[in-house]
């Protein structure tokens, strides 16, 4: 049976799953306890009994002027067995619904132009193109370790 819940301080290997699961890497719970307490991190899973299933990753931004703060989604995964079930868009709804009840300024995320399944679903959520910005993107490799 599929679970979906925003994952709280008492949810280390749960996270430890989600990254295991979708960056095929292992992390210390003092790392996933880093995430779960950070007051600007979300994360909102997917559960099949205990296999990652899907999850959504969003970060708080506060803003430097007096308006409110803005939610950026940064990860919308989901497991290709479990792909085609909606677990993406009530995944990406919670994340909405927080931002809505928080007030935030705006939610925004980023995908890739040819992603057509996910730009097709995030404007079914009522996602929409920015009217005047056109993304450019920038990577600084430099400040990698």
């Amino acid at each position: 049976m599929l679970i979906f819940e925003k994952l709280n301080k008492k949810d280390t290997y749960k996270v430890q799953a989600i990254v295991e699961a979708f960056r095929n890497q292992k992390i210390t719970s003092n790392k996933a306890n880093d995430i779960l307490n950070n007051p600007f991190i979300f994360v909102y899973a997917c559960l099949d009994n205990d296999i990652a299933a899907g999850y959504v990753l969003a970060y708080v931004l506060p803003r430097m002027d007096n308006g409110n703060d803005m939610m950026m989604i940064y990860h919308v995964f989901v497991q290709e067995s479990y792909q085609r079930k909606h677990i993406a868009s009530r995944l990406v709804e919670m994340a909405l619904a927080d931002a809505k009840l928080a007030n935030m300024h705006y939610t925004f995320l980023i995908t890739q132009e040819d992603n057509t399944a996910a730009n097709k679903l995030y404007q079914k959520l009522g996602g929409e193109l920015h009217t005047e910005n056109k993304n450019v993107y920038y990577w600084y490799n430099k400040t990698k370790p």
